[in-house]
């Protein structure tokens, strides 16, 4: 699927979309040592799915914090679970990462992370 397709699929149903990508690592994406000992192929689709949220959050749709029951994760929050994550894959410092990444710099902080 093209990233354009995708992108304006998930802009129109932003919430079964993440629920189809992100629910096989439900578990994994409530403490970060077990994201962490996810396989790289599972924490790229974690990461390609924060990315699109990052866009979206750009164009408005994120979160609803007036709604509790929005199962959508904020992008924000799993901006910074993966890269609390991604630190404990390379041996760094376990806890919360100070700030979130700005909007479209995550994949660029996951490489550096990764040495890339």
């Amino acid at each position: 699927m093209s990233d354009d397709r995708e992108l304006r699929l998930a802009l129109e149903h932003p919430r079964g979309t993440e629920q189809r990508r992100l629910g096989p690592f439900r578990d994994a994406l409530n403490d970060p040592a077990r994201y962490a000992a996810l396989p790289l192929a599972d924490r790229d689709a974690i990461i390609a799915w924060a990315v699109l949220r990052e866009t979206m959050a750009a164009r408005g749709v994120d979160n609803d914090p007036t709604n509790l029951a929005d199962p959508l994760i904020p992008a924000a929050r799993l901006a910074t679970f993966v890269l609390e994550g991604e630190r404990i894959v390379v041996g760094g410092v376990v806890g919360r990462v100070a700030g979130t990444p700005a909007i479209g710099a995550l994949a660029n902080a996951v490489a550096r992370l990764r040495g890339g």
